[in-house]
């Protein structure tokens, strides 16, 4: 009678500590140089020193960018030119995918332009190991479809993401197609895009309810995660065995 709920422990602890991802594997990519005949991952010494601004700055495509993080979003800024804070991915529009916004940004205000920078910048992504696996081609191709959380989402609560999708050999995140040439940071990695995400949908307040306390639980104490799936697995085995017992005595 014991190993149904031996049995249950172990899977609901399973199931309940993995990371919610999007048809996307856990483990993490290694940090290398790699291409392939569509796309390239460019990371010489595995990034080492390397901040995100510092990287942008270099493939001289990413100015405008640059410049709006640094007047409308200074703290973000300060954040992206730590070669050891730079643990983000970053959608980076390229300075023409700024001028097809014609005079947009003229007419919005500083809070809405900071929140459209924020769904460019996704924060590292948990595992159950506890490392932050750097987001590479390789990573997207092996996940399909991954969701991924914004700064913006973060610093308003909203739990506004964004979507990566690899179908049919081509990568997108929003639906805006991902260049062909990404680069590694010291501990994340830069993807250029030719079009501004300008809008990310937010989720109802029960989806907001249940993602904040999915992370709270499972990603912020693990211990009580592990006593809430425990505990779940203790029910699952109990009425298995109550079943069982309820066959046999009919």
């Amino acid at each position: 009678m014991r190993y149904p709920l031996v049995i249950g422990a172990v899977a609901i602890a399973v199931f309940m500590l993995a990371p919610v991802q999007v048809g996307a594997t856990t483990w993490a990519i290694p940090v290398e140089s790699s291409s392939t005949d569509q796309v390239q991952f460019v990371c010489q010494n595995s990034g080492a020193g390397l901040s995100a601004v510092d990287v942008l700055q270099a493939t001289g495509e990413h100015n405008v960018f640059l410049d709006y993080f640094s007047e409308y979003d200074p703290e973000g800024f300060a954040i992206l030119s730590d070669p050891a804070l730079s643990d983000k991915t970053i959608w980076a529009p390229t300075n023409a995918a700024f001028e097809k916004l014609g005079n947009a940004p003229e007419s919005a205000s500083p809070q809405e332009i900071k929140a459209l920078l924020g769904y460019h910048i996704t924060p590292p992504r948990r595992t159950v190991e506890g490392d932050y696996p750097i987001i590479t081609f390789e990573y997207l191709a092996d996940g399909g479809e991954i969701i991924h959380q914004t700064r913006t989402g973060i610093l308003t609560e909203s739990d506004q993401r964004v979507r990566t999708k690899f179908e049919d050999g081509v990568y997108t995140v929003e639906g805006v197609r991902i260049g062909p040439t990404a680069w590694c940071t010291q501990a994340g990695s830069i993807f250029s895009i030719d079009q501004v995400i300008t809008e990310v949908a937010t989720p109802n307040l029960l989806e907001q309810t249940l993602g904040q306390a999915i992370y709270f639980v499972f990603f912020q104490n693990p211990f009580l995660s592990a006593i809430i799936a425990l505990g779940l697995a203790a029910l699952v085995g109990f009425l298995i065995i109550r079943r069982v017992r309820k066959r046999r005595t009919t």
